[in-house]
């Protein structure tokens, strides 16, 4: 537990740190919630022994040749004496890439001097360097457009369907531009299941095999405190994914009580609601492991 006046040191950093940012990005900066912002602002003029605000988080569209990468920030309290959590993202950038380029950028993130505010360094990492990356997903793009047109004569060839529903755990899921982007992956990619926010966070993902590992390695590329699949179940040569659906859609849910926590008692009421009560002793109890799907 850190003193008011530790916190409140830290959070003027973090504040004088964004105000910096602004000057330089007025337009290509966004703030989550301002709500948040306002709270931190608060705490600083009045600091005391009560929780600290919730993670400033934001978002800097950095300009590149015509193009744009996004650099998506969520700081713990600490920071700057604690590592930021930080992921970047474009849509000129395949799965491939964008996990290198992340991979690359932890690295780079943990080569930061604690105490010291980091962000415009890691800006300025981006702009030095995520050409490489883009220029790959380009080379890969052109040969997967080559491979296509030579497909024609497999066209006839029947494809195994297999179904999955993938159980992912999370130290947290606070980020609201995390929870944004999740939710948006398993729309595009008819994704079934939940996300639930708070402390622990859960993502349950059901669907082809194919979508939902697609799903997850987009995912794990968001830089997390801690992810990992706990329970994967798989279903093989599917004849109808939808009959072996649990949920109707992917929904957003919590059930906070204090310091944002998540009631264990009410997840496992929603895990049984939808006939899904096993995952809660994979979650919370047992190593992860791949099983058939019950009937």
């Amino acid at each position: 537990m850190f003193a008011p006046q530790e916190v409140t040191e830290n959070l003027t950093a973090q504040v004088n740190e964004l105000q910096a940012l602004q000057s330089v990005y007025p337009t290509e900066l966004t703030v989550a919630d301002h709500g948040v912002l306002a709270d931190i602002n608060e705490y600083i003029e009045h600091p005391d022994d009560r929780n600290p605000p919730r993670w400033l988080e934001y978002a800097v569209a950095i300009p590149l040749n015509g193009e744009s990468i996004e650099l998506l920030v969520n700081l713990p309290t600490n920071y700057p004496k604690e590592q930021p959590e930080v992921y970047a993202r474009s849509s000129c950038l395949d799965r491939t890439q964008q996990c290198l380029l992340n991979k690359e950028l932890s690295i780079v993130v943990k080569a930061q001097e604690a105490g010291e505010p980091c962000i415009y360094t890691l800006i300025s990492w981006l702009q030095d360097n995520v050409e490489t990356y883009l220029e790959a997903s380009k080379v890969c793009d052109q040969a997967i457009s080559r491979g296509d047109a030579n497909k024609s004569d497999t066209a006839g060839n029947r494809t195994t369907v297999v179904f999955s529903r993938y159980w992912i755990y999370s130290h947290h899921i606070y980020s609201k531009f995390k929870r944004r982007d999740v939710a948006n992956l398993a729309k595009e990619n008819s994704i079934t299941g939940f996300c639930l926010a708070g402390k622990p966070g859960i993502i349950c993902m059901e669907g082809t095999l194919e979508d939902c590992d697609y799903c997850w390695q987009k995912i794990r590329t968001m830089n997390w405190h801690r992810i990992l699949i706990k329970l994967l179940e798989k279903e093989e040569d599917c004849n109808n994914v939808n009959d072996m659906r649990k949920f109707t859609d992917f929904q957003e849910v919590s059930f906070p009580t204090t310091e944002r926590h998540n009631d264990m008692g009410q997840l496992l009421k929603y895990l049984t609601n939808h006939d899904c009560q096993h995952a809660f002793k994979e979650l919370f109890g047992l190593e992860g492991k791949t099983s058939k799907l019950s009937d």
